[in-house]
């Protein structure tokens, strides 16, 4: 019976727009609008892919991570039905920067169920950098890093936006969001922008059954004003991310003999019933951006960009506590960071070779805030960090070549207090841990593109760079209560320190299309956290104990992504990726690595005259299950592989000078009951099930 719905809404839609497209003439007008912008460049030496246009508006309403999935090479890193972040070539967390309107996004994003703060709906494109670029983003690129490019400002008066809805069945989850910019008349080069965002969802299903408290309410809003002259540039940009999520009920147990019991059954063993309602275990978080950019030309060769940005990420964490304390945040931690870029541009040709010199500075000021009565989990510290670097690029008819140097220093100043009870007379004790931590270090990179041909390019990019260990890693003893697990650092950890080396080959031709990137990566004390195989039990519970370790590890892998046009019509898609992660100094796997994973899909799109885009489109994922693994090392082995099954429709109809899109999808479209890998709660619970998504679309 799905089936046949599905057939039937795909085929009225096209019907729909074709026969608009035949019976009605349409007048097209065009606004003459000029655009000045400087977004965040991405050299063409770096392996890297993009995600714009209607890739974009296919998948809008999903998080970030669940965007970035489109991209070979990308994964994803899950906290039940709730929590996503991107996985870059194994890589996650702190080792990934994303920079969210050229501001590196700083939030509290060391834990595995700390999503990433940015509105996706904001983007006109993201890039996805695999190198390892601390050159030029600074310390913990080590794994890539995700750049988010909201539209360019326009500098003329006219009004310009477009508006979403989306319904999806999973959840019963309803977004809508806007964007609305212009200019004025009376000032010419003035540009503003609004754009907002509002999304609830209720208790998400698996195939099987409904998952407890796994809501979401979503509220995130963002304007930018601009002033373009002739030699200059200033831009004010604020965003504001906030969310109410729940977090499993499943993965917080009362005794160990119900872990045991949850893991034996990897189900939750009581039925829960549909809501929006949102009670502890849950997250609250906000997250504001503010920015200050100016650029000038100083000359027909020199260029410069100032770049001040401030953050203030507010999160709390509400867990089951006794005395109905539940409205009483079991953590509440306060993050501002402050950062200053400055980039000198030398133009050094016609054909694009130039010299970037440049400086990145980094304050921040952590905070546990007081009244939570109970254990802080992380640290409160200061921490600074500074980075000068150098770029050479040189570019030639048939190559480009790009040379980079930096160098980075960071303080780190921590400062936590533990309390126990037990003392000889029961009197509480108070422990003192923290101090003082200085990291320098120097890394550097080296890329080329070859263009061999009209049709074939070779790129290669090798690349040195570091991290320091986060707060986390170095002090957490406590319930990490998002995670569900009790975590315990090591303040002996040392700085990561990674090399890695990325080539990619590139064929374009009027049937085949493809990208293959072949990548190798050694992390000098790498850093991870597993389970040693006990329990801790607390007061709101009984918790696995994960601890800190380093190593040094090897990352070795491939992804594919290429299409193929049968005819003008007709096409297929497939991306591929697979990475081996090894411990080498144990000579063991690593934990929580992504398997390998291959997703294809063959797209129809009719010629329909005057219509935009129409297209329908069936799609499969495949998971293979995680072989590269020790047993005996984690609460449960590695689930089993799974298929899944996709389909969606749609196309795009001209109003006049506007336009309507319509777009229906349906992921797991038969309602597959199965377990990823990379879900921290595969202990507990099942992925999603089947859900049917439709995106309206007016753009003005």
């Amino acid at each position: 019976m799905l089936k046949g719905l599905i057939v039937t809404i795909t085929t009225t839609i096209l019907c729909v727009a074709t026969l608009y497209g035949q019976e009605r003439d349409t007048t097209v007008r065009l606004h003459e609008v000029h655009i000045k912008g400087q977004q965040n460049p991405v050299s063409s030496t770096s392996i890297s892919n993009s995600l714009s246009g209607k890739k974009l508006e296919e998948t809008k309403g999903g998080t970030l991570a669940t965007v970035l999935k489109e991209v070979a090479g990308v994964s994803m890193l899950k906290s039940g039905s709730t929590v996503s972040k991107p996985v870059i070539h194994g890589l996650h967390s702190n080792r990934i920067l994303i920079l969210n309107n050229g501001i590196r996004l700083e939030g509290q994003q060391w834990g595995s169920e700390h999503a990433p703060e940015i509105d996706p709906l904001i983007a006109e494109r993201i890039h996805v950098i695999k190198g390892a670029e601390s050159v030029r983003y600074g310390a913990e690129a080590i794994g890539g890093v995700v750049l988010v490019d909201p539209p360019a400002l326009p500098v003329s008066n006219v009004l310009q936006g477009n508006a979403d809805l989306i319904g999806a069945s999973n959840g019963r989850s309803g977004t809508a969001s806007g964007m609305l910019s212009g200019g004025l008349a009376s000032l010419p080069g003035f540009g503003w922008r609004l754009q907002g965002t509002l999304k609830r969802a209720g208790n998400m299903r698996t195939a099987e059954y409904i998952m407890g408290n796994t809501g979401v309410r979503e509220y995130n809003f963002s304007a930018a004003l601009g002033y373009s002259a002739a030699n200059s540039m200033y831009e004010l940009y604020y965003s504001r991310f906030s969310t109410d999520l729940g977090i499993l009920y499943a993965a917080h147990a009362s005794t160990v003999a119900d872990i045991e019991g949850r893991i034996a059954a990897g189900r939750p063993q009581q039925l829960y019933d549909f809501t929006y309602d949102i009670s502890a275990p849950r997250q609250d978080i906000g997250h504001d951006l503010l920015k200050v950019k100016a650029h000038y030309d100083l000359s027909k060769t020199h260029t410069l960009d100032l770049t001040y940005g401030f953050q203030r990420n507010a999160r709390q964490e509400f867990d089951f506590r006794r005395g109905n304390r539940e409205a009483l945040p079991i953590t509440d931690l306060v993050l501002n960071t402050h950062s200053f870029d400055a980039v000198l541009e030398t133009k050094a040709s016609e054909t694009g070779s130039r010299r970037i010199l440049g400086f990145n500075g980094l304050a921040q000021v952590n905070t546990n805030i007081p009244g939570t009565l109970a254990n802080t989990f992380i640290p409160n510290y200061d921490s600074f960090t500074g980075g000068l670097f150098a770029i050479q690029r040189l570019v030639r008819p048939g190559y480009e070549l790009e040379a980079g140097l930096r160098y980075d220093y960071k303080r780190f100043d921590a400062a936590g207090f533990r309390y126990t009870y037990g003392g000889p007379d029961g009197e509480v004790e108070e422990e003192y841990y923290g101090g003082l931590s200085q990291f320098h270090n120097v890394t550097g990179s080296v890329g080329a593109l070859w263009k061999i041909s009209n049709s074939w390019h070779l790129g290669s990019n090798a690349g040195l760079a570091w991290r320091a260990p986060t707060a986390n890693e170095l002090f957490s003893a406590g319930l990490h209560h998002g995670a569900g697990i009790y975590e315990i650092g090591d303040a002996d950890i040392q700085s990561e320190q990674g090399y890695k080396w990325v080539t990619g080959i590139r064929h374009f031709s009027g049937k085949l299309n493809f990208n293959l990137d072949l990548y190798a990566q050694y992390i000098r004390n790498y850093i991870y956290s597993r389970p040693d195989g006990s329990f801790r039990q607390t007061v709101s519970g009984t918790y696995p104990i994960f601890r800190y370790g380093q190593t040094n590890a090897t990352f070795v892998g491939a992804d594919l992504s290429g299409t193929y046009q049968f005819f003008p019509q007709l096409s297929y898609q497939l991306n591929a990726s697979l990475v081996n992660a090894r411990d080498q100094s144990n000579d063991s796997y690593l934990p929580y690595i992504p398997s390998g994973r291959l997703t294809q899909s063959l797209r129809f799109e009719p010629a329909t005259g005057r219509l935009q885009e129409p297209y329908i489109e069936i799609g499969h994922t495949f998971v293979d299950r995680q072989r590269r693994y020790e047993p005996g090392s984690d609460f449960a082995a590695p689930p089993a592989a799974y298929h899944l099954f996709e389909a969606s429709a749609g196309s795009v109809f001209k109003l006049g000078a506007q336009e309507l899109g319509i777009h229906l999808s349906a992921e797991n479209l038969f309602n597959t009951l199965y377990k990823d890998y990379m879900n921290r709660y595969r202990y507990y619970t099942h992925d999603m099930g089947r859900n049917i998504t439709l995106r309206i679309g007016y753009k003005f």
